[in-house]
């Protein structure tokens, strides 16, 4: 193997850990609660997120559904793809794309007023 591939092996092995745990934070989960749902124990979700094991790709299918995101986001990788809409946000966009032009301003200025920052 090139060093290259090395690299990208090695980072990849090393950051899956870190999002496995930052996807299951932000889902506001405890490792507990995932464990349940995936008939495996709080341990064994601890080995994954420390590194010290690695979750069979079926599994990973398994959290991206618990998470609601796309696999890619457990490496690291940030594409429009893996950005998940829940059908709430879908209705919202149905929403928006039947309103007039004048009702999608009013949206819009709104949704900018209620920003959380």
């Amino acid at each position: 193997m090139t060093k290259s591939k090395e690299k990208t092996v090695e980072s990849l092995s090393t950051s899956l850990p870190l999002q496995l745990r930052l996807c299951r934070q932000k889902a506001g989960l405890s490792m507990r609660e995932v464990a349940k749902r995936i008939h495996k124990t709080a341990a064994t979700i601890s080995k994954w997120e420390s590194g010290e094991t690695t979750p069979y790709g079926d599994t990973l299918l398994m959290l991206c559904k618990i998470y609601n995101v796309d696999i890619t986001a457990f490496y690291g990788v940030a594409t429009p793809q893996s950005i998940r809409i829940t059908p709430a946000e879908t209705r919202l966009i149905e929403l928006y794309r039947n309103a007039t032009k004048d009702a999608q301003n009013v949206t819009v200025t709104v949704l900018e007023k209620c920003q959380k920052n």
